[in-house]
């Protein structure tokens, strides 16, 4: 069976949906929140855009409780599921080609906030079940595409949509890259406040999600614009980031812009937070510059923090994603992506070690890690797929930094695409992209993938 052939006919009806998907703002947003709709307007409307699809086309689909939502396609006793999201990461909608959520189609790109991360490969893994179904080929196993609207923000969709309904025999999420990662790192945060004089130091504010590298950091200082006039713009030439001065009333907002990335993988942006407080530290003397300066100016990896680890999994990752001082009182949140086989206690010491002369506290969390046999028959049976339809022998399964839905079941859910090697799509990023070409492999791909395991 040729996937990619069928794939094709479905072309422009796939494009279609993605786009009508896509046009939807589903951020997470408390203000709207509500019962039936916990994750805000937004992500209920996405929802129910998946919903209709899957009614439109025939299937069975259900609603569990605003959280998330499954469309059924096929018949048996056992299920293989797919797990994709619909909600996405907030925008800046400076510095796009397009609007965010217009999803427009250029020159064979669509381009567009959720068309990669996550609504397109959702789309593309629905359509390949849908394949599947229509051409009438022979299985024994259920296919249940389940999709949520909380992956962004702590995936608390899938733990309550798991309290409600059976996992799946086996499972992959859409929501990495190919060809198939059989390992996730655990996912720690560290929240670290306290108090401190202002000290010429207004305020110090950046970030809107931890699992973000931030773009964009401010803070205001007490001075006049020839203060730093010249030594910002020698900074900014220095290291190639952004910003702009204002002055009013003797103080001086500083705006600096570096370049946004996931948690995940850190050395692919500039933290703004980083480059802002390295600035300061050579401007000002202030605590809380001082101490991001000191523990992570050039160091994505906790070398400074004194727990740098390489294990089976790779190296850790440390993101500094969250800064909110005012008013003498500081906030600082870190995203860290730890393997498996390091040690934890001396993470937390090292921590706390580094905070205690501010007289500084933290409160942490230690987040699960994933871990399926590389030689297992799920990770086989997707690797072989991809070969089939790629012929890349060279890219082997992997681990990763990145948390996805496959945390959510017992180890018997994988990331599986729909990212190609070195063809990056800007996911959290400006530009968001998602290539038709690679949008039509990846059908075939997972259409290929689903039938193996449902025949």
């Amino acid at each position: 069976m040729d996937f990619k052939e069928e794939a094709l006919k479905v072309k422009e009806d796939l494009i279609a949906d993605i786009q009508t998907l896509c046009r939807i703002p589903s951020v997470l947003d408390p203000a709207t929140a509500k019962e039936g709709q916990p994750f805000g307007q937004g992500c209920r409307e996405a929802l129910d855009c998946m919903l209709a699809f899957g009614r439109r086309d025939g299937f069975e689909v259900k609603d569990v409780d605003g959280y998330a939502g499954h469309i059924d396609i096929g018949e048996g006793d056992e299920v293989i599921g797919v797990l994709g999201h619909l909600d996405v990461v907030p925008v800046n909608a400076e510095g796009w080609i397009y609007p965010p959520f217009s999803c427009t189609l250029k020159d064979n790109i669509l381009y567009g906030r959720g068309t990669s991360d996550d609504k397109g490969p959702t789309l593309a893994a629905y359509y390949a079940a849908k394949i599947i179904h229509d051409l009438k080929l022979p299985t024994k196993k259920k296919i249940r595409i389940i999709f949520g609207c909380d992956e962004e923000s702590g995936s608390r969709c899938m733990k309550h949509y798991f309290s409600k309904e059976p996992y799946p025999q086996w499972a992959f999420t859409p929501d990495a890259g190919f060809p198939v990662c059989y390992g996730e790192k655990s996912g720690c945060g560290y929240t670290i406040s306290g108090d401190c004089p202002e000290e010429g130091l207004l305020s110090f504010k950046a970030g809107q999600r931890v699992n973000i590298v931030p773009e964009t950091a401010e803070a205001i200082v007490v001075g006049e614009l020839s203060d730093f006039s010249d030594s910002f713009e020698a900074f900014k030439q220095k290291y190639g980031v952004g910003g702009s001065l204002e002055e009013k009333h003797g103080q001086v907002r500083i705006t600096l812009i570096g370049k946004s990335a996931h948690a995940s993988t850190p050395d692919l942006g500039k933290n703004a937070i980083v480059y802002l407080a390295q600035y300061l530290n050579e401007v000002i003397d202030h605590p809380v510059s001082r101490f991001i300066d000191d523990y992570f100016r050039d160091d994505n990896h906790a070398r400074r923090l004194g727990f740098y680890f390489n294990g089976a999994m790779g190296e850790i990752t440390c993101n500094v994603g969250i800064i909110d001082y005012e008013q003498g009182h500081v906030r600082i949140q870190l995203d860290l992506r730890c393997p498996h086989d390091m040690n934890f206690d001396d993470m937390q010491c090292c921590i706390v070690k580094a905070i205690k002369p501010m007289g500084w506290t933290e409160e942490h969390h230690i987040g699960p890690y994933l871990f399926v046999d590389p030689e297992s028959e799920l990770i086989t049976t997707l690797h072989q797929a991809y070969v089939k339809y790629t012929h890349d022998e060279q890219a082997k399964p992997v681990t990763m930094g990145g948390g996805t839905y496959a945390k959510s079941m017992p180890n018997t859910c994988v990331a599986f695409g729909m990212e190609f090697p070195g063809s990056p799509n800007a996911i959290h990023e400006n530009n968001e992209i998602l290539r038709v070409d690679e949008l039509m492999l990846g059908v075939a791909i997972y259409a290929e993938a689903l039938y193996h395991l449902v025949k």
